[in-house]
């Protein structure tokens, strides 16, 4: 049990520093433009960027520029309600990919949306 609870130690840590790379991130890459949507537990982050339409054309881009990512509005059944939100997944990236992929995803944004 002590192996165990040693375990979810480190992993707690690692993750907990994962996410707040991502958030800060966000802020030095998007300023204020945006907010965590939702709970704040798990390996993904819920992302709400009010006035954007992430729409499948988007998400094609991102595949292309090798950005890995979904949208809150895939996983809804009520549609068109969530279009402003991304789902960014970080649990199992490094800091520098979760940093490297942020930058791609605002100067993707800056230049299609």
């Amino acid at each position: 049990a002590r192996k165990l609870d040693r375990h979810i130690r480190r992993m707690r840590k690692i993750y907990g520093e994962r996410r707040r790379i991502l958030l800060k991130t966000l802020e030095e890459a998007f300023g204020n433009i945006w907010r965590v949507w939702g709970d704040s537990a798990g390996l993904h982050l819920a992302v709400e960027f009010p006035g954007k339409c992430f729409d499948d054309t988007f998400l094609q881009d991102c595949v292309r520029n090798g950005i890995g990512l979904t949208t809150v509005e895939s996983h809804c059944i009520q549609k068109g309600r969530h279009l402003d939100k991304l789902l960014l997944g970080y649990g199992h990236l490094e800091p520098e990919e979760i940093r490297k992929g942020i930058l791609l995803l605002s100067d993707l944004m800056k230049d299609i949306l």
